[in-house]
């Protein structure tokens, strides 16, 4: 991962002495809609390249945050991710958004489980950290992570690869590009299937409660209609079969990867949709338009009790649970920007602007009812909700001096939500209480602005800081509160002090960021359970996070790069007090969170990384590298009664490669590392699942 500091490799003059040239190569990022160099960019940002992409090494979407500072991924309830303490912790059954934004190819996701889980085909990604509220347009207070595709080449190639691993781990994946129309037109076409064990034995069958099968798709269609204008089409789908992170145990038998489930869990994931995108170069700016549908359905069933026999809270009585998710979103994106971009002039001006809609529908049931009901016939809570959002946002930058940049932007947003929730239960058995139903509208505003600057220390070195406002809308959750009225809560809002320094070294053998923070906010969205079977989001008074972050990365000879990252981080409830009427005590309950740590933010971070390349005879070249990884002890959620001990990943790769092929072996997690990826509390009892636990392979690819 390079981390605002160069990519992998380094470069070497061929007429110079070689110690006099090795150098870290530049890697440009478009993190804030503008192409520029990594040092040139004046915030933090953490990418992945393709080097690292799909080799053994990072395949899945939250391996991503391994080695970025004060970074989260997580997959509680959906795959989404948490920068500096900031993210998503009022996910109710996929039913509330995100606070780090999620692109691909610059199409908002609007759900935690909307964005494929899977890296196929990307040329990079890139984690903005901190908010962005004048760049993008909606739901950036925590950050954004970019997934960029690889475009369709000049030249008809295809491509293959195979990978397959231990515990019956294995992929293929397959490539064609297809030029025509002497190059003017370029296609690029994807297939590929993922089978993933994740290594938690159910023992009331024997096998493995996380199997994973996953199958995607992607096309894309590029080219040129007119000497200014350039036309991109991409078509793209997912599939994944798996146990819809059944694997729910007790603690201490889930930190074995051991279940006990008698009820057959499963999930059925089905996502994708098309996109258009239109770039014309007039003779002043460039005028850019996004066009997006996108679809999520899901359908998916676990195990109610947790137990294969009797249950410390159930008894002996058999219990099913599940969710059924559809999704569908329409976003429409016009964007127009100055064509100066990097270091800017005394007196240059560089400029963008924007509009931004997304009309969204979802539809969610959660059930819970006793096994072998009709899945008719269960107690179920429903929402239906629709969003309509509208934005206007945008940001100048202005060259005072030859090193001095003045940047102000900022975004209006005005949203309108409406949500429909009911509580049924044909069956008579009430689970989630009394029939029930309501509606809720309701319409937000905001303008968030943003100031900051940088300034040019020498030709490589820079400094930059800012002020920067956030806004995440209120809206409708999945369960009533504990009045029986629709639980509606307010938007959330932040303040962001941010200041950071990037340098080039030792003749740019070296690359160092450095970046302090401090986010204040207002009315935080969060999770409050009332029940076991009823959890409200409810607005946190205030919060506060605040860190620093270090990304190095080192040269050290022509064949090896060293890699490393640190994030510091306080970020905890200053405020958090809920009041709610229990109607099993007849009193009213205040639960006080203030001064807990906020879920999923451990307060140190860390990550080390050697690469080595050398070439060898006959066209050969051998490649080696290590990842290790380090999470201080964190939270699941605002109770903070459980924290997950501190982990340690450590992740490995040695290949050896010709001009059109490569073989490696590789290891993830080869310290077997136990550790849960998620947690909650049930009738005082804890239960977990396991995160993956070490996977050996080898992976094989092939160009034509």
């Amino acid at each position: 991962m390079s981390l605002g500091v160069g990519a992998v490799g380094t470069v070497r003059a061929q007429d110079a002495a070689p110690e006099d040239v090795i150098v870290l190569e530049d890697i440009t990022v478009k993190a804030r809609r503008k192409t520029e160099t990594l040092n040139q960019s004046p915030v933090a940002v953490s990418v992945v390249t393709d080097e690292e992409i799909g080799t053994g090494k990072t395949d899945h979407l939250l391996d991503i945050a391994k080695t970025a500072p004060n970074v989260m991924g997580s997959d509680a309830n959906g795959m989404s991710f948490v920068i500096r303490g900031v993210g998503s912790q009022s996910v109710q059954g996929l039913a509330s958004e995100v606070g780090v934004g999620l692109f691909q190819d610059e199409v908002y996701m609007g759900r935690p489980d909307a964005a494929p889980v899977f890296l196929n085909d990307l040329r990079q990604t890139e984690i903005v950290r901190g908010g962005q509220s004048s760049i993008y347009g909606r739901n950036t207070i925590g950050g954004a992570v970019n997934l960029v595709s690889r475009e369709p080449g000049d030249v008809q190639s295809a491509e293959a690869e195979l990978s397959y691993g231990s515990n019956g781990y294995n992929r293929i994946k397959a490539a064609l590009d297809m030029p025509f129309s002497d190059g003017r037109w370029r296609t690029r076409t994807v297939l590929s299937r993922t089978d993933r064990p994740d290594g938690i034995t159910n023992l009331a069958t024997g096998e493995d409660d996380l199997s994973l099968k996953a199958l995607s798709g992607r096309f894309t269609l590029m080219g040129d209609l007119t000497d200014r204008t350039q036309l991109k089409f991409t078509l793209d789908a997912e599939t994944v079969e798996d146990g819809g992170r059944g694997g729910w145990a007790p603690l201490r038998q889930a930190l074995r990867h051991e279940s006990d489930l008698d009820h057959p869990a499963h999930r059925d994931d089905e996502r994708g949709g098309v996109m258009l995108r239109l770039d014309h170069d007039f003779d002043a700016f460039s005028f850019t338009s996004i066009t997006a549908l996108r679809a999520l359905s899901q359908d998916m069933l676990l195990d109610g009790d947790f137990a294969s026999g009797s249950s410390p809270v159930f008894g002996t009585t058999p219990l099913q649970q599940g969710r059924v998710v559809d999704q569908h979103q329409l976003t429409q994106e016009f964007r127009i920007s100055s064509y100066a971009q990097g270091d800017l002039a005394r007196g240059e001006l560089s400029w963008s602007t924007g509009l931004f809609f997304m009309d969204e529908t979802y539809d969610g049931i959660s059930f819970y009812e006793m096994a072998g009901v009709p899945s008719d016939q269960t107690s179920r809570n429903t929402l239906k909700a629709d969003t309509r959002s509208y934005s206007v946002f945008g940001n100048v930058s202005y060259g005072l001096t030859d090193a001095l940049t003045l940047h102000a932007g900022g975004r209006y947003t005005y949203e309108k939500k409406s949500g429909d929730v009911a509580i049924t239960s044909p069956s008579g058995t009430f689970f989630y209480g009394m029939p029930m139903s309501g509606r809720a509208d309701m319409s937000f505003s905001n303008f968030s602005p943003e100031v900051g600057f940088d300034y040019d220390l020498s030709d490589s070195s820079m400094v930059y800081g800012r002020i920067s406002t956030g806004f995440k809308a209120g809206g409708v959750a999945q369960f009533f509160d504990a009045s029986g009225n629709v639980n509606v809560y307010e938007p959330e809002t932040t303040l962001t002090f941010e200041a950071g320094i990037k340098s080039r070294l030792f003749d740019d053998r070296m690359g160092l960021e450095l970046t302090a923070f401090h986010t204040k906010w207002d009315d935080m969205h969060a999770n409050v359970y009332i029940s076991d079977f009823q959890r409200v989001t409810a607005n946190a008074s205030t919060a506060v996070s605040q860190g620093v972050e270090m990304s190095l990365e080192a040269a050290l000879s022509p064949d090896l790069n060293l890699r490393a990252t640190y994030g510091y981080l306080d970020a905890k409830f200053d405020d958090f007090r809920y009041s709610f009427y229990s109607a099993g005590s007849g009193t009213t309950q205040t639960v006080d969170y203030s001064g807990n740590p906020i879920p999923l933010a451990p307060r140190h971070s860390a990550s080390l990384s050697l690469l080595y390349e050398r070439q060898l005879a006959n066209g050969l070249t051998f490649d080696a590298s290590g990842t290790y990884s380090y999470r201080d002890q964190y939270t699941f959620d605002p109770v903070a009664g459980y924290y997950q001990p501190a982990t340690h990943l450590l992740d490995a790769t040695i290949g050896i490669s010709g001009d059109d092929w490569r073989v490696s072996l590789w290891a993830r997690n080869l310290l077997d590392e136990e550790y849960l990826s998620n947690y909650f509390l049930f009738s005082g009892y804890e239960y977990g699942i396991a995160a993956p636990g070490r996977t050996v392979g080898f992976t094989v690819s092939k160009v034509w």
